[in-house]
């Protein structure tokens, strides 16, 4: 009689040693699992959040909202464009940053070409670059952030028009 209850505590001892490893082992996959999902959301995130600065300010400049009497002068408007590309050049895509400053360099030029000989073609060049960075942007937002937040967090964020 006392080997049954020997064996039957010796199986219960057993069994809840490896339930509780178990339970530990499972906790921590999944707390590995819950910790990544939430780095990778709050990563998609803030990419969400500068990539809709940048769109915001962008549609300013291409409605030509960029008066000194609603949101500041066109130089204020591209500085405050150049802050949030430097400030957070580590989210945004490399094909938007080498856009951008491509951009950058072609109003250089336009500044330093005094006799105006290049304007047009300068101008030209210029609006076709911002229209690509625009369209990147976009792109990016719609097809690839926006997807995959809406799939980690189940919110709803809006598309870009």
């Amino acid at each position: 009689m006392d080997d049954i209850w020997s064996i039957i505590g010796l199986s219960s001892l057993i069994a809840a040693i490896v339930s509780v490893i178990l339970g530990i082992i499972r906790d921590v996959f999944v707390d590995r699992y819950h910790f990544k999902r939430q780095s990778e959301a709050g990563y998609i995130q803030k990419q969400i959040q500068i990539y809709s600065q940048i769109y915001f300010v962008l549609k300013r400049i291409e409605k030509y909202a960029i008066s000194p009497q609603i949101f500041g002068a066109a130089s204020e408007t591209m500085r405050e464009l150049n802050n949030i590309m430097k400030e957070n050049s580590s989210l945004i895509e490399s094909e938007v940053l080498t856009n951008w400053l491509y951009l950058m360099a072609l109003m250089g030029k336009a500044v330093e070409d005094k006799q105006r000989q290049h304007w047009e073609e300068l101008s030209n060049e210029m609006v076709k670059t911002g229209d690509q960075t625009f369209l990147m942007i976009k792109e990016i937002m719609n097809k690839n952030l926006i997807p995959k937040y809406r799939k980690i967090v189940g919110k709803t964020v809006p598309s870009l028009e």
